[in-house]
């Protein structure tokens, strides 16, 4: 008997645990799959495997660059591309997924990972349209819930990723119950009870209520739903079983939406892990993402260097993890759909261009012989040094009168017709004739002192 029962036992808490497995599951859809297209002509090829002791999908994706591809940019998608592969799937609190891409470059051209290309957002989200659609209270059909806006994206929450209500603490504590009847917890019994209690407006008082409530369990003095942490909104408002209402209080829904993002789904590159600790801090969130808290060019531009043309091997540029944490991804997400954008671009490397080469005039320097024969004012003083040669020649007693001072008026003057002997060199014939006149001249002015001085002294003998 006690056997039997073990067995009874054991297979009730199986069977419990599958359908637990199969309700607390998840849904994830992109609503912008269609929207985000990588570019065209870009050829993507997927694999997948799913592995059951990590509980975790490994996508592999690999794209090709044709060889005659010659665009500048070209726009990866990574959830796009995965969406138009396959269905949306369904995740359960702990699963995740890794994402592995290779790319192959046939092309004649370079290219290289484009600097802040890198999107990574929440993409579950839906645009405003009529305020009558909104979602109130047992309306579960509507597209999103009035007034419940993200933080993140400042956009309205759609329904169907709105939390649900639960048989919590803090409503059993208004409510006076103990079970976990979805009966007991209907929107008229929570509004009269709220309103009883002193909150005059009812449902939409209800995320006040859960303030003080949570004020007086934890001993704090908070004003909003979103001051508390993690583990105290999961152990007050977000445990308990779902009782078949979505929450209609925008505040809650907003709350719910705003955690997952920023501390239940988290993202790493390079099969990087997270532990409950990460979670509860916000790091590696796609929240944290999405507010580039995180920096991701150096790894993308280690990670890709440069996509040489005509390769023939494919290079890995990228390892990202996707995990949905365990422990705090509770009751309220049951069924819940959530969603991300993940895309980042890579550009042609365009060939240098050379500078125009600044042209230098191209006037010729004239010669140093047409120089000088533009300039015949340099020739001048050698003239008139001539003319007094000449009157020296004619009168010679006067030169005579001492013979040192002659031979040095002799000698300046041979040294200024040294000092232009590179001219003599370079000028015409006849400024070559005239130099040799001025030095014959300079000899023989020479020579007369000399005789003088002779007769001189053949005098005073």
């Amino acid at each position: 008997m006690k056997k039997r029962l073990f067995k009874v036992t054991a297979i009730l808490t199986i069977i419990i645990a599958l359908i637990s497995g199969l309700i607390g599951s998840i849904k994830a859809e992109n609503t912008f799959a269609k929207e985000n297209t990588g570019s065209e002509g870009v050829t993507v090829a997927i694999k997948d495997e799913y592995d059951k002791k990590k509980w975790q999908y490994n996508y592999y994706f690999e794209y090709t660059i044709p060889e005659d591809y010659d665009g500048s940019t070209i726009k990866i998608d990574l959830i796009g591309d995965l969406i138009k592969h396959y269905e949306a799937g369904t995740y359960v609190p702990g699963d995740g997924e890794n994402f592995y891409v290779n790319i192959i470059n046939l092309s004649k051209n370079e290219y290289v990972y484009s600097n802040g290309s890198m999107k990574i957002t929440d993409g579950n989200y839906v645009e405003e349209k009529d305020a009558d659609m909104a979602y109130t209270y047992d309306n579960t059909d509507a597209e999103y819930v009035k007034g419940a806006y993200t933080a993140l994206s400042n956009r309205p929450i759609a329904a169907k990723s709105t939390v649900w209500r639960t048989s919590n603490s803090a409503l059993k504590d208004l409510l006076g119950i103990t079970g976990n009847s979805a009966k007991d917890y209907t929107n008229e019994l929570i509004a009269n009870a709220l309103i009883e209690a002193g909150y005059k407006n009812g449902l939409d008082d209800l995320d006040d209520y859960y303030v003080d409530y949570m004020n007086k369990k934890y001993d704090k003095t908070c004003t909003r739903l979103d001051e508390f942490s993690v583990k105290e909104i999961c152990g007050s408002i977000f445990n308990g079983y779902i009782v078949g209402v979505r929450e209609a209080n925008k505040n809650i829904a907003s709350l719910g939406y705003n955690m997952f993002y920023n501390n239940l789904l988290m993202l790493t590159l390079d099969d990087g892990t997270v532990t409950n600790e990460d979670c509860l801090a916000g790091r590696l969130s796609l929240g944290s993402w999405m507010r580039n808290e995180n920096n991701v060019d150096s790894y993308m531009n280690e990670k890709t260097g440069t996509l040489e043309a005509g390769m023939k091997e494919t290079r890995n540029i990228l390892n990202a993890h996707l995990h949905i944490n365990g422990p705090y991804t509770t009751n309220p997400y049951q069924e819940t759909t959530w969603g991300m954008e993940f895309t980042f671009s890579l550009n042609k490397v365009e060939p240098p261009t050379e500078p125009p080469t600044e042209q230098e005039p191209t006037t010729e320097k004239p010669t140093e012989q047409e120089s000088t024969t533009e300039n015949p004012t340099k020739q001048e003083p050698t003239t008139e040094r001539l003319t007094e040669q000449e009157s020296t020649t004619q009168q010679p007693t006067t030169i005579s009168a001492t013979s040192s001072v002659a031979e040095s008026s002799a000698t300046q003057r041979v040294g200024e017709v040294a000092a232009d002997e590179e001219s003599v060199k370079t000028g015409d014939s006849r400024k070559a004739v005239m130099y040799i006149s001025i030095i014959v001249a300079a000899g023989l002015v020479s020579a007369i002192v000399i005789i003088v001085n002779k007769k001189r002294e053949i005098y005073k003998k």
